[in-house]
């Protein structure tokens, strides 16, 4: 018999010592739903005191766009833009300020207004307020011998600047060859 208890103690102990999980439930048969546990309420603990900065932390950055451009907007528009919105466009609106050419100015009493040849060869009546040009330049002046547009145009920045184009009526001492 002292041989069988040498034998069963340590087999005992290494049974019961192994076991360091609970048992679990045994699980229904027959389809039965599990038991749901439910869960115990506990009061929301409350702390006094602040949390303490972290040493040697990196700065936290944080973007300011003020000032600067979108960086996801396309700085050159795509030419099947440009081409597409051209066909519908007026003619005037069609071609550069500098393929116009000043052929003539009238004035009377209803005021100035002035003639421009275009690249298609056909001649457009413009007066002050017309707009010209596919970046919409605005025809501010008519003089006696000269035509002044003003087209405002954005900078790779985003700001809005203007540029003033003087348009020149010939001279009697250039002759057309």
């Amino acid at each position: 018999m002292q041989g069988i208890l040498r034998i069963a103690m340590p087999l005992a102990i290494v049974l019961f010592a192994g076991c360091s999980e609970p048992a679990k439930a045994p699980t229904p048969v027959g389809g039965s739903q599990p038991v749901k546990k439910q869960a115990i309420a506990s009061a929301p603990i409350t702390t006094t005191e602040a949390p303490k900065p972290v040493e040697n932390a990196p700065p936290v950055y944080s973007y300011n766009p003020a000032g600067r451009r979108d960086p996801f907007a396309p700085i050159i528009e795509k030419e099947l833009t440009k081409k597409a919105a051209s066909s519908e466009r007026p003619p005037l609106e069609r071609y550069n300020i500098s393929e116009f050419k000043l052929s003539g100015i009238i004035w009377g009493g209803f005021g100035y207004n002035a003639m421009l040849e275009g690249p298609d060869g056909k001649g457009y009546f413009v007066r002050v307020g017309t707009i010209l040009g596919p970046n919409r330049g605005t025809v501010k002046k008519i003089t006696q011998y000269s035509l002044v547009i003003e087209e405002k145009y954005k900078t790779y920045t985003g700001e809005t600047e203007r540029k003033e184009i003087i348009m020149e009526l010939r001279k009697k001492q250039e002759a057309m060859p």
